[in-house]
C-alpha cells in the first residue's frame, strides 16, 4: 500500500511541476505574441479594387473582401461598414496602415 500511495505523490508533483512550467512557458507567449503580429503585419502588401464583402459568421465573424483580382482579404474587424464595394484598397509592406480610397477620398487605417 505504501508503494501506491508514492506513486500518487510522484505523478502528483509531477503534474504540479509541469503546470507550473506550462503557466510560465504560457506567460511568456501571451507577452510576445503581439509583436509577432505587428512584425507579421508589417510584411503584408496587397492592393486591388473591392468586389465582394461578406462576414464568415462561421469563422468569429471575420470579414472578408474579394478583391476584382479574385485574391481574398480577410480582416478581424468588427467595422464591417468601414468597407464599400468599388473601393480600392491598398496596404504597402513595411506600413502599419491600410488605405481606402473612394469617390476622390482616402482615409487611412490602423492595421
Amino acid at each position: 500500500m505504501g508503494n501506491r500511495d508514492l506513486g500518487f505523490k510522484i505523478f502528483g508533483a509531477v503534474a504540479f511541476c509541469m503546470v507550473i512550467i506550462g503557466y510560465f512557458f504560457y506567460k511568456d507567449y501571451r507577452r510576445k505574441e503581439p509583436e509577432r503580429m505587428k512584425e507579421k503585419n508589417l510584411n503584408i502588401s496587397f492592393s486591388g479594387i473591392i468586389d465582394s464583402i461578406y462576414r464568415d459568421y462561421s469563422n468569429h465573424g471575420v470579414t472578408t473582401l474579394i478583391l476584382k483580382n479574385k485574391k481574398k482579404l480577410k480582416f478581424n474587424m468588427y467595422q464591417y461598414s468601414r468597407f464599400k464595394k468599388d473601393d480600392s484598397i491598398v496596404k504597402n509592406r513595411g506600413k502599419d496602415s491600410i488605405y481606402i480610397y473612394r469617390k476622390g477620398e482616402v482615409k487611412a487605417y490602423k492595421y
